[in-house]
């Protein structure tokens, strides 16, 4: 007759969201805190702390930070897209059913700041397929220290659009913040960002 074996004993620690006091859970730091009703953060979840710890780690490999930014880049293109608007939509499943859906209201782009900005457009493909996609570049003037704009390429409907406005190195925000140099953004329905 086998023996039973003895049942390993309970981890000192829990694992999931409450893995600890919320005064110990670690998050991501930004230059300066960003105060606006229209700027989110993304949830401080373990998954993401952990893909932060993965590409903030010295040892990390070329190959291993491209594919764990990208994951982030990826969580944060799905959260801008949950705020954009939506309407109901009902459709009928393969089976005959009827499924009370959503769909989003309005088309979608992206502006990527380059050259930053151009590692998020997969991410965004990714999630969104046949998207338009925009590029500016604009560089900061040593006199006045405001945004310039040099180069830019938008789509010509983008007033009609809600803008995903690429760019990972967000910091304080004051790129977003100051006057935009680039009027055809001002105009469109670009209205939330999410460091």
């Amino acid at each position: 007759m086998a023996e039973n074996p003895t049942p390993a004993s309970a981890p000192t620690q829990c694992v999931g969201p409450s893995f600890r006091a919320v005064a110990d859970k670690p998050s991501a730091t930004v230059s300066a805190v960003v105060s606006s009703d229209n700027v989110y953060v993304l949830p401080q979840t373990p998954q993401l702390i952990a893909l932060l710890s993965m590409i903030r780690n010295k040892d990390t490999e070329r190959a291993d930070f491209i594919f764990y930014s990208n994951r982030i880049i990826r969580l944060l293109v799905e959260e801008g897209l949950n705020h954009l608007p939506v309407i109901e939509k009902n459709i009928t499943t393969p089976v005959g059913r009827t499924y009370n859906g959503l769909m989003f209201q309005g088309k979608i782009c992206g502006v990527s700041i380059m050259r930053a900005g151009e590692a998020m457009e997969q991410g965004l493909r990714d999630c969104c397929r046949s998207v338009r996609i925009g590029k500016i570049l604009i560089q900061r003037d040593e006199d006045t220290a405001l945004p310039k704009l040099f180069y830019d390429k938008l789509p010509e409907d983008i007033a009609n659009r809600w803008v995903l406005l690429l760019d990972p190195m967000f910091a304080t925000g004051n790129n977003i913040s100051a006057p935009f140099p680039c009027s055809s953004l001002c105009t469109s329905k670009h209205s939330q960002t999410f460091p």
